[in-house]
């Protein structure tokens, strides 16, 4: 069996989302409950939409790598739930916000989680730095592509269990998978 993740290429241009924003510390777990909360309470397919994060300033805010068993630290969290034909033309859907949602290329790919911290847990910052260098040899071996990190910002996808949008204190046992959205574009080869 191929232990490398699935990779591909996507490009996203018009389509709008929900965005929901904590600014503390450990603020994946604060935008995550208000995702969940707002999708619950108005929805009725949440769980079979796509929903992606984003750090706008960066997990670690002066810049340091992160380091297995850190703990949680303070910087703002974007959740977004990507919407549905006309439900993104204004500006606020069932009560949120909306806004564009991420354009451009992305490199996308699987992180398999499978990198722990000491007390057991899953370590998402570990296993995300595993696969961007998976990841960065993909790109490395295709012709006329290149990171985009001047303009943007990666987005980490993440698909949750059923269970996780009933129960909030599931916790990361109801991620039952995440992806990796590196933005590139293509360049003259």
């Amino acid at each position: 069996m191929d232990i490398n993740p699935l990779i591909r290429i996507e490009e996203h241009s018009n389509e709008r989302v929900v965005s929901f924003l904590a600014n503390c510390k450990g603020p994946e777990g604060v935008a995550g409950d208000l995702l969940r909360e707002w999708a619950v309470h108005n929805l009725s397919d949440y769980a079979a939409r796509r929903c992606v994060g984003c750090a706008p300033k960066g997990h670690h805010q002066e810049g340091e790598e992160h380091q297995p068993n850190e703990e949680a630290g303070s910087h703002e969290y974007v959740m977004q739930m990507f919407l549905l034909g006309e439900e993104g033309n204004g500006d606020r859907f069932l009560g949120a916000d909306v806004c564009d949602a991420p354009k451009g290329l992305f490199l996308v790919g699987d992180i398999a989680l499978n990198e722990f911290h000491d007390d057991g847990s899953i370590d998402i910052g570990s296993s995300m730095q595993t696969a961007f260098g998976v990841m960065s040899e993909y790109l490395k071996d295709m012709d006329g592509y290149e990171f985009d990190f001047q303009e943007r910002r990666h987005r980490e996808e993440q698909l949750f269990s059923r269970e996780w949008w009933k129960n909030p204190n599931i916790g990361d046992a109801g991620l039952v998978g995440f992806k990796l959205w590196l933005p590139i574009k293509k360049v003259k080869g």
